[in-house]
């Protein structure tokens, strides 16, 4: 299929030490690899410099764009804002700590002639193990509770009009993470097709550890998908 046009959106938090190498990164591959962009930076309520910086990008070049929050909402939030705001057919999300290097999105790009969605899994992961153990047991509660399994771990293309019109934004209720796997366990149920592909993760740029695999963090998810469940029984 020809190259869709695409929304990269950045999430970011207090990324002051990491945000200029990321977004010159993003911009460079951008401008060189695809033909209908656009970056879309969601700054969740920073309290740093981060702001400031993506602002001066945006000046340079206008097809970045800093989205603002003025407080933390959380990762769902973000990602609501993200996809609200994209002008293109397709979004991809990504944090602003570096993690996932933007010339990923290469692998991913051929799998839309497979299926409209396409989702990844890492290679390998710079990460402590709990991280990996936190991963599958995730995964095996979401499928007992919600019935749905799919292997998701980085980022993913998805089609933004699905997002916003026939599932609709406001339907889902996740604020963490989760938004992203509730979003498309919605799509599976009304028969999307994904296609899986693996990427490479890297440490932070600024050598700190992740700040999301934490047990306050496990436990908000674990409340949402359970919310998820009661939501889609009291939608059947």
């Amino acid at each position: 299929m020809n190259q869709p046009s695409l929304s990269l959106i950045y999430l970011c938090l207090n990324e002051e030490r990491s945000l200029p190498a990321v977004l010159q990164e993003a911009q460079d591959y951008a401008s060189s690899r695809l033909a209908d962009w656009e970056i879309l930076v969601v700054d969740d309520g920073s309290t740093d410099r981060s702001a400031q910086i993506i602002g001066e990008f945006a000046q340079k070049e206008p097809r970045i764009r800093l989205l603002q929050h003025p407080r933390n909402l959380g990762m769902g939030a973000g990602l609501r804002t993200g996809i609200a705001a994209s002008t293109k057919d397709y979004f991809c999300m990504l944090a602003a700590d570096g993690q996932i290097a933007p010339s990923q999105i290469d692998r991913m790009l051929p799998a839309l002639a497979q299926a409209p969605i396409v989702l990844s899994t890492y290679f390998r992961r710079p990460d402590e193990w709990y991280r990996v153990v936190l991963s599958r047991g995730f995964r095996v509660y979401m499928r007992g509770a919600v019935g749905v399994s799919f292997a998701l771990e980085g980022t993913y293309l998805f089609p933004t009009k699905l997002a916003r019109e026939e599932i609709g934004l406001d339907a889902i209720g996740a604020e963490t993470f989760f938004f992203s796997f509730e979003l498309v366990a919605r799509a599976l149920q009304r028969g999307w097709k994904v296609a899986d592909t693996v990427i490479e993760c890297r440490p932070r740029s600024d050598g700190t550890p992740s700040r999301i695999a934490n047990l306050k963090q496990v436990q908000r998810v674990a409340t949402e998908i359970w919310r998820f469940r009661q939501r889609l029984q009291a939608e059947g």
